[in-house]
């Protein structure tokens, strides 16, 4: 299984940069390939109304083609606001209601895990004594 694992901001990034230099088929197509992709922290950054089209059609390639395709999206967003964060609201809708045609959801509450190993040292300074 070949998977692909990228920032939501990356992906942004990429579709800004295909658009640039007119490749936005091959940059959609090299998203397309992977058995699982992976798109991390939805909601970090605003996709303008080209690159939601974009993602639209990478997820539309996606669930029409054949074989594995999981796609696996983090976010701290529910995705009813993610309407906040792709501009275009029909091409996010259709996102969607590809994405959860067939979906698993976890929605995950609690502390995070980050930082548990973390140790804090305090020191405190003294007034100055010089002789």
């Amino acid at each position: 299984m070949k998977t692909y694992f990228l920032k939501a901001s990356e992906l942004n990034d990429k579709f800004t940069t295909a658009r640039r230099f007119s490749r936005e088929s091959g940059a959609i197509a090299s998203l397309v390939k992977p058995t699982c992709l992976i798109i991390d922290e939805i909601g970090r950054c605003t996709f303008d109304e080209e690159n939601t089209n974009m993602f639209f059609d990478m997820v539309d390639r996606r669930y029409e083609k054949e074989g594995p395709k999981t796609m696996i999206f983090t976010s701290n967003k529910q995705p009813g606001a993610w309407g906040e964060y792709f501009t275009g609201q029909d091409d996010l809708l259709a996102a969607l209601d590809r994405i959860f045609d067939n979906a698993n959801v976890f929605d995950i509450k609690g502390n995070s895990y980050r930082g548990r190993a973390c140790t804090t040292y305090a020191v405190e300074a003294g007034d100055n004594v010089t002789k």
